[in-house]
């Protein structure tokens, strides 16, 4: 069934989005069989059972559930020019899995997270009784904020992961949107990275965790510049720019 999901999202993307897989026709996008596919896929999912997805690949298998869920419903932003436009739309529920409902923020917040307050909030989105926290994959990774699709201009690209291949992936995805996103200003004195590292420091380890996060990441020249300044190093954040990205 994942499978299935796999390769429908794999036609969309390469039907109705740019070569950099940055922007969508959602005009297009929204009357076409592919989405309709889509939707096929993911209705189908009420009957699987999560359980039998591999340790190596949950991940991979929520993140392909959550960015289908984005693209099949984005029909909804047609009127809109900003996702936050579009009132509950990662928080209403959107998608079935194994007979359990899910809004976009149950799958990145309760389960990609581990069941971790989305920012601004105090609570976490599940209560510690909710029979879906058996779902939680067994290992948290950071990088899945680099393959979570969410439609707007500062997203990442739209990312399609294959099970056990999902580390490499991943690892991808990560060093990709740092390289594009990050910039060393100043000879290395400052570094301005994306709003979500500000927003999910503590999946980082904190603002050091951040820095050695990036850092990792970018190229010869820049990682050069930051180690010639010995720790004295500046954090900044950009601002996340929330327009739909159409194509």
């Amino acid at each position: 069934m994942d499978g299935e999901l796999v390769e429908a999202l794999e036609r969309l993307r390469a039907a109705h989005f740019d070569v950099a897989r940055s922007a969508c026709d959602y005009e297009a996008l929204a009357r076409s069989p592919e989405r309709e596919r889509l939707a096929a896929c993911l209705g189908a999912l009420e009957a699987f059972d999560a359980r039998r997805v591999h340790i190596p690949a949950q991940s991979a298998f929520w993140i392909n559930v959550f960015n289908a869920a984005v693209l099949r419903d984005a029909p909804e932003m047609a009127g809109a020019s900003s996702v936050r436009e579009v009132e509950g739309f990662f928080e209403r529920p959107r998608v079935k899995v194994g007979g359990h409902g899910y809004s976009l923020d149950d799958i990145e917040h309760g389960l990609l997270r581990g069941n971790v307050p989305k920012y601004g909030k105090f609570s976490a989105p599940m209560k510690k009784s909710d029979p879906r926290l058996a779902y939680v994959p067994l290992a948290f990774d950071e990088r899945i904020h680099f393959a979570l699709y969410s439609a707007c201009r500062s997203s990442p690209p739209l990312r399609v992961l294959h099970g056990e291949k999902a580390d490499a992936e991943l690892e991808a995805a990560a060093r990709d949107y740092v390289r594009a996103a990050v910039r060393v200003k100043d000879e290395g004195a400052r570094v301005k990275v994306p709003r979500v590292f500000r927003w999910y420091a503590g999946d980082f380890g904190g603002a050091s965790g951040v820095l050695d996060f990036v850092v990792a990441r970018l190229d010869d020249a820049a990682v050069e510049m930051i180690d010639q300044r010995r720790g004295a190093v500046k954090l900044k954040y950009l601002d996340f720019d929330w327009a739909l990205n159409r194509r």
